[in-house]
């Protein structure tokens, strides 16, 4: 079955700036939950580029970036490999607004999960630990 998720965050700080580090894809030096980041594959700041993170947890996660758009302040990325969450199939759009001298930070999941227990984690874990922890991680960078 397919399901989508969908989470807003709205953060201190210029869009513009957040972009520069949403946009710089492979490099998340900026997440308390990574423990390094690197270009695994493709170009840097193109679509096709391939990052793998390696968590704190001991775990690896491996995306591939779809699509990067600069004008509209949009990415989209997958997952590759083995994914850390029950799915089968993933596409997550990234997209930044300005909101009253803030930023509103939307996160678009697009998932392919075997049930409703799958689709409950998968919610659950994107909507109260992975997105919101990603927010807070980038509100932090950008006071630094």
């Amino acid at each position: 079955m397919d399901i989508t998720v969908e989470y807003t965050a709205v953060i201190e700080g210029d869009p513009q700036a957040v972009w520069q580090l949403l946009a710089a894809f492979e490099d998340m030096h900026w997440h308390p939950q990574v423990n390094s980041s690197r270009l695994a594959g493709g170009m840097s700041g193109r679509a096709g580029a391939v990052r793998e993170l390696s968590l704190t947890d001991g775990s690896t996660v491996t995306e591939r970036l779809d699509e990067l758009d600069h004008a509209r302040m949009t990415l989209t990325y997958s997952f590759r490999g083995d994914p850390p969450i029950p799915v089968s199939t993933s596409r997550t759009t990234v997209s930044l607004q300005p909101a009253d001298g803030q930023t509103a930070i939307t996160w678009q999941g697009g998932y392919g999960v075997a049930d409703s227990d799958a689709a409950l984690l998968v919610t659950r874990v994107n909507r109260e630990m992975v997105w919101p922890t990603t927010a807070q991680a980038l509100k932090t960078a950008l006071d630094h």
